[in-house]
């Protein structure tokens, strides 16, 4: 028989995507025994305290999703407990909602082998934090708790975080007690050991053509103003790309931190500010 770490590297290689771990990884862990050591992670979110978790045939007073898209499961009925929610899809890779003394909504985005910017990892939660303010609203949930899953050797990169972090191996530590010899934990503790050769390289969105990020707002008004000093901007695909295409449809574009450079576009990622002034204005009208 071989090991865990020996079967990884002899045979299938680890799956390194982030959904991975936390829709099969993460529960497996956290939600051993039917809920019955869940109270373990509650520690890890300084601004709450444990709530009771009622599992049994005749009821419960716990939902637990993970890849979870709020936008996409509302169908039918559900569509009247939510209103003037907002376009984007960005829900965190964990939600969990609790109704004990209090009702309480914990949501985490996780991160594995993947390597964002500080100001790109900000920005995916603040996306996020849209989301949970209207579920907050709708639910009348009593208490948010909006949090990043990281390993330690990101959460020390992304110094200066505006969310809080909670590290793989803090869930490593709280869960060993109760875990140890678990098939999925041993797995986790495998997967921390490989992070090394396993991370994705940490590299900028277009290349090292990035002079300076500017939010979409920005851009536009200082353009108009005659007060800007760039030239080009990117983003993935173009001027005709999906992204680009996403970010005006849902309003993203306003805050969203685009890539600039002073020189002409150097690659079919990035395109002319004008260009893109011309398109907002055709596509919602002159910003007000």
């Amino acid at each position: 028989m071989l090991s865990l770490e020996e079967m990884l590297r002899n045979e299938l290689p680890l799956n390194r995507k982030e959904r991975f771990f936390t829709g099969t990884v993460f529960p497996m862990i956290v939600c051993k025994d039917n809920f019955k050591f869940l109270h373990r992670l509650f520690p890890l979110i300084d601004c709450l305290q444990a709530p009771d978790i009622v599992v049994s045939p005749d009821g419960t007073n716990i939902l637990f999703f993970t890849e979870y898209s709020l936008v996409e499961s509302l169908v039918g009925a559900s569509k009247q407990r939510f209103k003037r929610l907002p376009k984007t899809k960005d829900t965190p890779d964990i939600v969990i909602l609790i109704k004990s003394v209090s009702k309480v909504l914990i949501a985490l985005e996780a991160k594995m082998y993947d390597s964002p910017t500080v100001e790109k990892l900000d920005h995916q939660l603040r996306e996020q934090e849209k989301i949970l303010e209207s579920i907050q609203k709708s639910l009348a949930v009593d208490k948010t708790c909006h949090y990043a899953l990281l390993p330690q050797k990101l959460k020390e990169q992304v110094h200066g975080l505006s969310f809080p972090v909670i590290t793989w191996e803090d869930i490593y530590k709280q869960y060993e007690p109760v875990c140890k010899g678990d098939y999925f934990f041993d797995l986790l503790r495998v997967s921390l050991e490989m992070y090394d050769e396993l991370v994705s390289p940490k590299t900028a969105s277009f290349g090292q053509n990035c002079e300076e990020r500017i939010t979409g707002r920005q851009i536009y008004t200082r353009f108009k103003q005659g007060t800007l000093h760039k030239v080009s901007m990117g983003r993935s695909g173009g001027i005709s790309g999906d992204k680009l295409n996403e970010d005006i449809i849902t309003e993203k574009w306003y805050s969203f931190p685009y890539e600039t450079n002073s020189t002409r576009p150097m690659n079919r990622n990035w395109f002319l500010i004008e260009d893109f002034v011309r398109l907002i204005e055709q596509r919602k009208g002159t910003v007000q």
